[in-house]
């Protein structure tokens, strides 16, 4: 027994001093996504951001040192799904693993899943439309809850109302109709134009 205390007390030592050195490795693999993001190297920025978000590093580090850092992984991999046109994927993501707790008081995190949710209502069957767009309309009015001058979830909000409004009376919308509406939605990003489903088409 005395003879194990102080080996454990060692090996404790040589895992807290390791730390700042873990911490710098995972910081510098942050940073190369955070580059590939900004020159607009989506694909290559998404893989980078997901091997840090679940990175073997964070078996060692302490969660007070990473917890802001992966929720600003979340909102970059949120905005790059969009860009992507992987809707579908993002959401699913966004319902496990990636699911933080600290994301609910994000401003920026309910913009994006309203511009999400808007995405994929446009690339739904008629029937499924006016629920997806009511639920995208509650995400930016929570966006505005957390953040009353976010201009884009202002224009969004009033533009998703404008929305219900013509759907709810039963108006039909040609594709290229339809195109036009999602690409009116205010996002700081471009798109990956997606193709509409059959159902869509008028």
């Amino acid at each position: 027994m005395k003879r194990i205390l102080p080996v454990f007390l060692f090996g404790g030592l040589i895992l807290l001093l390791s730390i700042p050195v873990i911490y710098g490795l995972w910081l510098g693999r942050l940073a190369d996504a955070e580059a590939a993001f900004s020159d607009t190297r989506y694909t290559e920025a998404q893989e980078q951001f997901q091997q840090v978000f679940s990175g073997w590093e964070l078996s060692f580090l302490p969660r007070f040192l990473v917890g802001e850092n992966r929720v600003r992984i979340v909102l970059n991999l949120i905005q790059i799904g969009y860009v992507l046109g992987e809707y579908d994927q993002t959401l699913e993501f966004l319902r496990g693993e990636g699911s933080l707790s600290a994301l609910v008081s994000e401003p920026e995190y309910h913009f994006w899943m309203g511009n999400l949710l808007m995405a994929q209502a446009l690339n739904q069957p008629d029937g499924h439309l006016i629920d997806t767009l009511v639920r995208c309309r509650e995400e930016y009015l929570e966006t505005l809850r957390w953040d009353a001058d976010f201009w884009d979830a202002k224009y969004n909000y009033e533009y998703v109302n404008e929305l219900l409004a013509q759907f709810q009376v039963g108006d039909s919308h040609s594709e290229e109709e339809i195109e036009l509406l999602l690409d009116k939605v205010r996002t700081d990003m471009p798109r990956r134009k997606k193709v509409l489903p059959p159902e869509m088409r008028k």
